[in-house]
Order: C-alpha cells, then structure tokens, then sequence
C-alpha cells in the first residue's frame, strides 16, 4: 500500500508514455511514474552515445523495462547485450552496471527498484567477460528478449511466465489474443500495476469507467480495488504485471477471508 504526499503524475490510474514524453523537451530526464511501498519505478531518456555512470547495489535487485530505442548493459562479468523494446534487464544483487544508449535519439528504459536507490557505490570493472546464457530459464535472467519469449511460447494461444521473482517483486509477462479477458479480481493489501509492451488492452478499476492503455503505458490498481483486462483490437497483447511475491487473488465478494473490494 503506498503511503506519503507524491506529485501529481505519480501512481496514475493510466500513464501514457506520449503524454510523459511530451512534457519532456531536454535530450536527458528522468521522471518517476510509480511508488508503490517496494518500489520507485521511473522512466529515463538519453540519446545513443550518453556515457553510463557504473555503480552497485549492495541489498537489492534491479531491473528495467525496454520502452524505446536500444540500450546496451554490461553487468557484473557478463559480457554487455544489447535490449531493445520490451526486453527486461536484471542487475542481481551486488552487480556492478554499466548502462550505454546505443541506438536512437530517445533510449527510453523503466527502471525499477527501491525508494532508497542511489549510485553511491561504484565497484570494480570486470577483469574478464564471460557469456549471458540464454540457455537458461526465467525467471531473473540478465536479460530477458521479447521476442526471444515469443519464439519460445509462440503466438497461436495465450501465455504467461515469470521474468521477475525476488524478494520484493513478482513480474508476470502476460500474452493474450484479441478479445480474451483475464479473471476479475482484487488485492487486500498491495497495489499491482502493469507496463503494456504490445497491443492494446483496457483496465476497468474499481467502478471507474474503462481505460485503455496501448504500448510503452502503465496502469495503476490501487490495493483493494477489483481489476478486469481485455485485449482489444486485432493483435495479441503484451503485459508486464508487477505484483508481490507469493500473490493472492481474490475473485469472489462471497470470500469471507478477505475484506470486500473498494469502490
């Protein structure tokens, strides 16, 4: 549950990434977008060539959402890959990130991780590379390809896998065809919010009117309030959920284990 006095752009039931880059007129910013209790999501912008600034976290993940241009990540001693949009990005705990706009004037990227976050520690280069596998599975992969997921559980029916599971985060890449809806529920005791990597989708919250969010947006659910999601349109969907770990869902008004949903 979120707590404190924010500005007014963050935690919006939808934040459209037109509106933010339109607010937006210097060649580098940044902008936070979500502050959910866990995490300080905000979206960064900087033209190919910016020079990164290589830092650790001693106590936390961090990860980021591709929404734009490319972006190459050299982290720890894994040799630099380049993610474009909708790839997910891990620094683990503890690994020394070195992050470089490759590719396109805007090189947007979400970065996710605590309120806390600073660059204070700098770290070590690497004195040798070794390969990313990409034989391996998610969850928390250095880096997770978009199109590396679909190849993998293709285009014909719906899907979801983790990509995020850590000790304070739960990530859900989501794929549904047109008209296909997710199963109406609520959470009692944490906000969910969902980053739309493909598609178009719309969120009814609570007992406000529909939204419709399309890629490079994220929609916020505040904790308690009942969410369903349809894909509209003529293409499938894509979404990044991010919920707790250990999530519980809550489908029916009859549970009397949970408190009612808000309105």
């Amino acid at each position: 549950m979120t707590t404190g006095v924010f500005p007014p752009t963050v935690n919006q039931p939808v934040t459209r990434l037109a509106d933010v880059l339109a607010r937006h007129q210097e060649p580098r910013w940044a902008e936070t977008l979500i502050v959910d209790g866990r995490n300080r999501a905000a979206l960064i912008c900087a033209p190919e060539g910016t020079p990164g600034d290589p830092h650790l976290h001693p106590d936390y993940n961090e990860w980021w959402v591709m929404l734009g241009g490319e972006t190459t990540f050299q982290i720890g001693e894994y040799e630099p890959v380049i993610a474009r949009e909708g790839d997910i990005v891990v620094a683990p705990v503890g690994h020394r990130h070195d992050i470089v706009p490759s590719k396109g004037q805007r090189c947007l990227r979400l970065v996710v991780g605590p309120p806390w976050s600073n660059h204070d520690l700098k770290g070590v280069a690497p004195s040798r590379l070794v390969p990313v596998h990409h034989g391996l599975k998610p969850p928390n992969l250095i880096h997770t390809p978009l199109d590396w997921m679909l190849e993998r559980h293709g285009r014909q029916k719906a899907w979801a896998e983790e990509v995020i599971l850590d000790q304070r985060n739960r990530a859900n890449m989501i794929y549904q065809l047109p008209g296909e809806t997710n199963r109406p529920h609520w959470h009692p005791d944490f906000d969910e919010w969902w980053v739309v990597l493909k598609g178009e989708l719309t969120w009814t919250i609570g007992s406000k009117a529909p939204v419709t969010a399309r890629k490079g947006d994220i929609v916020f659910a505040e904790a308690g309030f009942r969410h369903a999601i349809a894909t509209v349109g003529n293409e499938p969907s894509i979404r990044l959920a991010v919920t707790i770990p250990g999530v519980r869902h809550v489908f029916t008004e009859g549970d009397r284990s949970a408190p009612p949903p808000k309105t």
